[in-house]
């Protein structure tokens, strides 16, 4: 029993369980990746502090559009070439293509081709913010349903020990990128109760 125990939480992480947790946390060479628009509150937080960290000028762009120097600056003038530009010029438009680009890797494809965008890092942004706020409804609706499932999760009786903790690491996991927020004693007493009382209720007494 007791192996049985320490199996179900100490089993190896899987190479995929890894490329999972880089693409929430990113690492010092990609940013964090948006795989889901429901995951956009946590998502972006994470991504504004690792641009901040890693390209800090970049993130600028995203506050403010972005518009190429002209000849004589005229408005929708021809552009200037990227020789004709001055040293500053060439930094702010080196930080919107670093954005662009940064942009482009942190946003899974089938989510970035929905946007209205014009290809600017600031159209991108807030054109992705408007998208999360649209489906807000739906999010809302996903929260109530996952609170209802924390509150009622029990073990099965078709379940192992391991079976029914990764269910509940799954639903947990799912509550954090929802931003739902339990305490550490009650996530615990809650995977507890779950837990078949006829094979751990001793064990569990004792904790």
């Amino acid at each position: 029993m007791d192996n049985e125990f320490y199996n179900a939480f100490a089993s190896p992480i899987s190479i995929t369980q890894n490329a999972l947790i880089d693409n929430e946390t990113g690492t010092s060479q990609k940013p964090p990746k948006l795989m889901d628009i429901d995951d956009y509150n946590v998502w972006s937080e994470r991504f504004g502090n690792w641009v901040e960290a890693y390209h800090l000028d970049a993130w600028e762009h995203t506050e403010e559009q972005y518009v190429r120097p002209t000849r004589n600056n005229v408005t929708n003038g021809e552009p200037l070439t990227l020789r004709e530009m001055s040293l500053e010029d060439k930094k702010k438009y080196r930080d919107e293509k670093l954005m662009v680009s940064l942009l482009q890797q942190a946003i899974k494809e089938d989510i970035l081709i929905l946007l209205q965008h014009d290809g600017t890092a600031y159209s991108i942004w807030t054109e992705l913010e408007a998208k999360f706020i649209g489906s807000d409804d739906m999010l809302k609706n996903k929260k109530s349903l996952i609170k209802k499932e924390f509150d009622l999760f029990r073990g099965l009786k078709s379940e192992n020990t391991k079976q029914i903790i990764d269910r509940y690491c799954n639903l947990v996991r799912n509550m954090s990128k929802l931003g739902i927020k339990k305490d550490t004693d009650e996530l615990v007493e809650k995977l507890a109760d779950a837990l078949p009382h006829e094979t751990w209720g001793t064990f569990l007494m004792m904790l």
